[in-house]
């Protein structure tokens, strides 16, 4: 294996990090080695903000005297960094919503640090990754896979609020201070002509996603002088597209690049895998038990049918033999173990609440 803790993978929407991360954590795992895929979307993020209440310690101290009720609970699942306490929303939500009063959690959504101005933004992105790098020296043994998140998540961040790309590109540059004791390494794919991943991407979710991302986003200053739709999230992604390409060029980091036009996967994968010095194996041969699993508390129901599931969300999942009973989910971090007749979630949990790590699925008679 590269001599590398940590393996990104970056790209524009639909140029496959997702679909390599995990083919990368499921060969790294079967070389025996230890990993932590981090999720776009992973809950809670270590490095990116999504529901995320961001505060100052002195901040914090001022909350917990104005609600003294909820000093147990915030107290019990804050991330305390350098200078900056970290609160995930969902936890609170999913967790501990009979103990925490409406008007508490909106006092604290006045804290979410996706609307935080740039200059605050990048005190506190800076320290996460900071902890983060930390955390990852004292676990030595273990691999972190992490998608999107030194260039996806930061050139939104910036292109929304019009910044300047040498500004994004300093930040970056930070980041790669930040992360340099682990090694890091980037795998960065591309498309050479910027319009043929839009109209891959239209031909893959629909243009009533792009519509759908454009309505998220349109209060953004980026749009503000742009007509509405479809188009504009278009124009936004070969903003995007240019940027990307820029910071590749000039992040110093061990790195490659793969263009993806002619689709040849297999070819691509072997690129990969020579590039980080480990080799394909196959994983067992298994099947999981078919059937209807339920969680009752939850009323989530996954479908089994051979190494296929439906989840609860109604999106149709392929299924990895990990061992004889565990079964890599594609596209997640989550890992279905399956014992007597009942589902329990391992791996990583996302913001869907399906995966939250620990929950049992029993099988329907």
């Amino acid at each position: 294996m590269i001599d590398s803790q940590l393996i990104m993978l970056e790209g524009m929407p639909s140029t496959g990090k997702t679909t390599n991360s995990r083919f990368i954590q499921i060969q790294l795992e079967r070389s025996s080695m230890k990993t932590e895929w981090i999720h776009e979307v992973a809950m809670p993020h270590p490095v990116l903000f999504f529901d995320e209440a961001g505060m100052t310690y002195e901040e914090y101290d001022k909350f917990i005297k104005t609600y003294p009720q909820t000093a147990d609970i915030l107290n019990s699942i804050a991330v305390f960094r350098k200078s900056t306490v970290g609160i995930h929303l969902p936890e609170l939500q999913w967790n501990c919503g009979d103990k925490i009063d409406s008007k508490v959690y909106q006092a604290l959504l006045e804290y979410d640090v996706w609307n935080f101005p740039i200059d605050v933004y990048k005190k506190f992105a800076l320290e996460k990754w900071e902890y983060f790098t930390r955390k990852a020296l004292e676990n030595r043994d273990k691999v972190y896979i992490i998608d999107s998140a030194v260039f996806q998540f930061q050139i939104f961040t910036f292109l929304f609020k019009n910044r300047p790309y040498q500004e994004l590109q300093s930040f970056i540059e930070q980041i790669g201070d930040i992360i340099r004791p682990l090694n890091p390494c980037l795998l960065y794919f591309y498309r050479e002509n910027t319009e043929a991943t839009i109209d891959y991407l239209v031909k893959d979710r629909g243009i009533s996603y792009l519509e759908y991302v454009w309505n998220r986003d349109k209060d953004q200053p980026y749009y503000a002088d742009k007509p509405p739709g479809a188009e504009s999230f278009k124009q936004f992604l070969r903003d995007y597209a240019d940027m990307a390409n820029l910071l590749f060029a000039s992040l110093q980091i061990n790195k490659i690049s793969f263009e993806i036009s002619n689709g040849n996967w297999e070819s691509l994968e072997d690129e990969m895998l020579s590039f980080l010095d480990i080799h394909r194996l196959p994983g067992p041969k298994a099947f999981p038990q078919n059937g209807v699993y339920k969680n009752e508390e939850a009323g989530f129901v996954i479908n089994v049918d051979g190494l296929t599931i439906t989840d609860p969300t109604g999106k149709i999942r392929a299924l990895f033999p990990k061992t004889d009973n565990e079964f890599y989910v594609d596209w997640l971090p989550t890992i279905l173990r399956f014992e007597e007749n009942r589902i329990i979630i391992s791996g990583s949990q996302i913001c869907e609440r399906w995966t939250a790590m620990g929950m049992i699925y029993k099988k329907m008679n």
